[in-house]
């Protein structure tokens, strides 16, 4: 009879955490001989027929060495998720293996060491004073200037008298067989050289752009643009969807005010948590942040290497006058902040025991559907297709997180100096999304 394997924790500590899994001789040698027979299947040795190759030939082939060493291998990848599972540990890097005992007349033991994101203990929550800026009252410039907004989304191009490119001139040019729009500028390292060009003819572009990237290319100027704007009019109301001028002022004020009363709302619940998170006490794995770290440097160079790119890695640190070092430094604290803000939220859930059902999350889903005009199962099935339906259900369990936050503060009012007006689309509806993070999931992550 084959010994149950044992999983247990043999040192847990803030961020790090070591199992010790002990299989029984019986299952070792088990694997031991479905090793042998896996290579007796595969092997190609002549004389023999695959699957009726003897062990010492085998042995004497690859050496027992190795099949020892497959043999641990195979039960390291069988048990140590199952004790992970087990013991309820996700580990947040990848676990350092280490041999304890092995034998065929003995337990097979190992141990795995990772880090671990830590449990904490939340500071007082309920009842935490913030200071925020009092929301702004909407004034006839914020409106004018919302306005204006509405009013360059229905402008036109259209063609503009005349034959010579001056500074600032939309000119349409051609690249092989590519067509499209552009303005001239004389602050721009590639359009300035179309600055006094004649319709019709060629333009040759040897320019070298911020970062050290040079582009060289021919541009035919085909012809000269310019922007119609419409009259700011009822006419351009009902063009927005609204019956007149003062509808759809009156739309701007309304959306206006909305969101600095969302923006006002977000100041509070970030204060609050940031308050929060600065009382907790809370330790983070140093190889899980500097594996973040990697991974958004890399992600950054990479993204220099994209054929769109006009830039190098090198000049985007020269242009921000700083170093890889210190680029990794200031990611560092990013990610640390990130991390922080997220385990409080995660704590957050499980002490309110806020969390949302299948049931629930498929009604909030069809409200949301509805409120974008998108078919439910449509709105459903593209959040699944981009597995982000996990993502989805975490931000509406952080909006009650932060509507719990809002409504226990006690809120002071703050002069906030740069404080800046809000010119939104009123043809749009505007939307929120706090951190996503899964508060129901052991281990949390990124």
């Amino acid at each position: 009879m084959t010994t149950q394997p044992q999983y247990e924790i043999e040192e847990r500590g803030a961020t790090e955490a070591t199992v010790r899994v002990t299989v029984g001789p019986e299952a070792f040698r088990e694997q031991l001989d479905a090793v042998y027979r896996r290579y007796a299947r595969e092997a190609r040795i002549p004389g023999f027929r695959k699957g009726h190759i003897p062990r010492n030939v085998l042995e004497s082939r690859f050496g027992k060495e190795a099949f020892v060493a497959e043999t641990q291998e195979d039960l390291e990848r069988q048990h140590l998720p199952e004790a992970l599972m087990t013991l309820k540990l996700r580990p947040v890097s990848r676990p350092r293996v280490e041999v304890v005992s092995f034998g065929e007349s003995d337990p097979f033991v190992f141990t795995a060491s990772f880090a671990v994101l830590p449990e904490i203990d939340l500071p007082e929550y309920r009842g935490r004073e913030v200071s925020v800026p009092p929301v702004e009252l909407v004034t006839d410039d914020d409106v004018t200037r919302a306005l204006a907004e509405v009013q360059s989304q229905f402008a036109k191009l259209e063609e503009k008298e005349g034959d010579v490119v001056i500074d600032g001139d939309i000119v349409r040019v051609k690249e092989g067989d590519r067509e499209w729009d552009t303005r001239a500028s004389a602050d721009d390292p590639v359009t300035k050289g179309l600055i006094e060009a004649r319709v019709g003819t060629e333009v040759s572009i040897d320019a070298e752009l911020p970062g050290g990237k040079r582009i060289r290319t021919t541009l035919e100027v085909l012809g000269l643009r310019e922007v119609i704007l419409p009259e700011i009019d009822d006419e351009m109301a009902k063009d927005a969807g609204l019956a007149s001028l003062d509808a759809l002022k009156g739309d701007i004020e309304a959306k206006i005010t909305d969101a600095r009363l969302d923006r006002y709302n977000q100041l509070i619940e970030s204060a609050v948590l940031e308050a929060i998170v600065e009382d907790a006490e809370i330790s983070l794995p140093v190889s899980f942040v500097e594996d973040l770290v990697g991974e958004e440097v890399e992600r950054i160079q990479d993204s220099f290497e994209e054929p769109q790119s006009t830039g190098t890695f090198d000049g985007f640190l020269t242009e921000r006058g700083t170093s890889e070092e210190d680029l990794r430094s200031e990611i560092r604290t990013t990610v640390e902040r990130r991390l922080k803000r997220e385990l409080v939220l995660r704590r957050l859930a499980v002490d309110a025991e806020i969390r949302i059902e299948d049931d629930e999350l498929e009604e909030l889903a069809q409200a949301d559907s509805e409120a974008a005009g998108e078919e439910q199962l449509r709105f459903v099935g593209r959040l699944k297709a981009e597995d982000r339906w996990d993502d989805y259900r975490s931000s509406k369990v952080n909006e009650r997180i932060f509507k719990l936050l809002r409504e226990s503060a006690v809120v002071t009012a703050a002069k906030d100096e740069s404080a800046q007006g809000l010119v939104i689309d009123p043809t749009k509806s505007g939307s929120r999304q706090g951190l996503i993070i899964d508060p129901t999931k052991e281990g949390g992550g990124t």
